[in-house]
Formats: C-alpha cells, sequence, structure tokens
C-alpha cells in the first residue's frame, strides 16, 4: 500500500508545472554540466598524478621553499581576495570617471568652457599682480630719483603718520603672534 501512495505521490510530483520545467531546464543543461564535470574530473586525476609523483612533489617542495610564501602571505592572499568585490567596484567607478575626463578632453565645447570658467578666477589674480607689480615698478622708480637723505627727523616725521602709525600696528601685532603660533606647534 505505501509503495502504491509512494507512487502515486511521485507521479503527483512529476505532473507539477514547476517539476516539469526544471526537469526541461536541466536537460537542456546537460551537456554543459557534463562538460564541467568531466574537466573537474581530469583536473581531479592530474592533481591525484601529481600528489602521487614523488618527483613531481620534490620539484614542486624545492619550487615552494625558495618563495617567501608563508602562512602570513596565504592570510594576505585570502584577506585580499575578499576585498576584491570592493577592489571592482572601486576600478569600475575610476574607469568611469576616467572615460568622462577623456570624453570631455575630446570636447571642444566642454574645453572651452573650463577654459572660461579658469580664466573667470585667475583673470582677478593676475589683475592684482599686475597691480602689484605697477606699483614696486614706481616705488623702484622713487628710490632711484630719491636723492634726499633720510635723517632721524625725517623718520620721526614718517611716525606721526597715520597709515605708517597703523602699518607699525600689523608689525607689532604680527610679532606678538609669532611665539604663540610657534609654541602651539612646538606642543
Amino acid at each position: 500500500m505505501e509503495t502504491a501512495l509512494g507512487h502515486k505521490s511521485l507521479i503527483d510530483k512529476l505532473n507539477d508545472r514547476d517539476t516539469v520545467d526544471s526537469l526541461e531546464r536541466l536537460l537542456d543543461r546537460l551537456p554543459s554540466i557534463v562538460d564541467k564535470v568531466e574537466k573537474l574530473d581530469q583536473f581531479l586525476t592530474i592533481g591525484e598524478s601529481v600528489l602521487t609523483d614523488a618527483t613531481a612533489m620534490e620539484k614542486l617542495k624545492s619550487k615552494l621553499d625558495h618563495t617567501n610564501i608563508d602562512l602570513d602571505t596565504l592570510e594576505s592572499g585570502i584577506r585580499l581576495i575578499e576585498k576584491l568585490p570592493f577592489l571592482l567596484q572601486a576600478t569600475e567607478k575610476l574607469e568611469q570617471v576616467v572615460d568622462f575626463l577623456e570624453e570631455v578632453m575630446n570636447d571642444e565645447k566642454s574645453i572651452n568652457y573650463l577654459l572660461q570658467q579658469a580664466e573667470g578666477h585667475v583673470k582677478p589674480i593676475s589683475e592684482r599682480i599686475s597691480q602689484g607689480k605697477k606699483l614696486w615698478d614706481e616705488l623702484k622708480l622713487d628710490v632711484e630719483n630719491n636723492k634726499r637723505e633720510i635723517s632721524v627727523f625725517t623718520i620721526m616725521k614718517w611716525i606721526k603718520d597715520p597709515q605708517v602709525q597703523r602699518f607699525l600696528s600689523y608689525v607689532q601685532a604680527f610679532l606678538n603672534t609669532i611665539p604663540n603660533q610657534v609654541n602651539r606647534k612646538e606642543v
């Protein structure tokens, strides 16, 4: 009685649509599965023959003795393999960035836009440098043309000037601040 029920249960399972679909897929993939099993069998056969061949094992042992492969190296290799998914993601993102940069570099409109934006930032700086250079040239020319001798009284007169006073207050603040900055770096 049990065998009849067992057969009926098996027949019911075989008549199930999901089971039929699964069996059909399995039958379709069966040649590739057999091929993979045969390759695995060949690999295992080669491994067994190498392991049983004393000469091959001696050569392998000799090569391993001359390498720096030890437990730490194997553990590091395993840890590196564990990080491969992250490294793959990072590499793919880097590839996307490089592809984007290549596209930008090959696009004349993008290059022109970047140059215009850079010019907008560089122009004010270059204008200030130009103004500073003009000021320096004027100062240099004034110094070369000035034949007056500078006395202590002239310096005392300068010290009374509000702009010189302001400049000297900056110098004094700078000199007061420097020791504090040096002490912070030492700590």
